[in-house]
């Protein structure tokens, strides 16, 4: 056995690279809420999803994930730059959306949306950035079933990242789960 079949056998890490392409005289934050936001966007445009308070949350939960995979968080100064940055891009989708301080800590979100339709939203479009998958914004049917299918999304990504926490914790289910009744 020589060097080169050992070698031949050893996988090379993945080399990750975001580009966050920026405006003239445009800080790097804005660009990458931006970018974010446009992700965010193209999610829900690909689902085809109904222009309603769980979009609405879930494109800011998409977005604020993205962000975060660039190093910024969203929520730092109160979700004011996102909610600028959704209203520059979706003003429609986001008309009436507000975040807060979350009432019940949350392992995913300290803030959260004010009607609790948009927060389900918001939780919702966090864990499908995170999951990379793209079919949770079909919110029709049985609530439980529809827990299960966040479930399933979480767990591709749980057998690479054994230790972190992906799916929706117990207070997350619940705020979906009374949401997702009233509909």
């Amino acid at each position: 056995m020589g060097w080169r079949d050992i070698n031949m056998n050893r996988r090379k890490p993945r080399i990750d690279v975001a580009v966050v392409p920026m405006g003239e005289g445009e800080e790097r934050a804005a660009a990458v809420l931006r970018k974010a936001v446009t992700a965010a966007l193209a999610s829900v445009g690909e689902q085809g999803a109904a222009n309603n308070a769980f979009t609405a949350g879930y494109v800011a939960g998409f977005a604020r994930h993205q962000s975060l995979k660039h190093g910024e968080d969203a929520e730092a100064d109160g979700g004011v730059a996102l909610l600028a940055a959704l209203t520059a891009q979706a003003p429609d989708v986001v008309q009436a959306l507000q975040l807060v301080p979350r009432k019940v800590p949350s392992s995913r979100a300290t803030l959260a949306a004010a009607d609790p339709l948009a927060d389900a939203g918001y939780l919702v479009g966090h864990l499908e950035s995170l999951c990379g998958t793209k079919r949770l914004l079909a919110t029709g049917g049985d609530v439980e079933a529809y827990l299960t299918l966040c479930d399933h999304a979480a767990d591709r990504l749980q057998t690479h990242h054994p230790t972190d926490v992906l799916r929706l914790d117990p207070a997350e289910r619940a705020v979906v789960r009374a949401a997702l009744v009233r509909l």
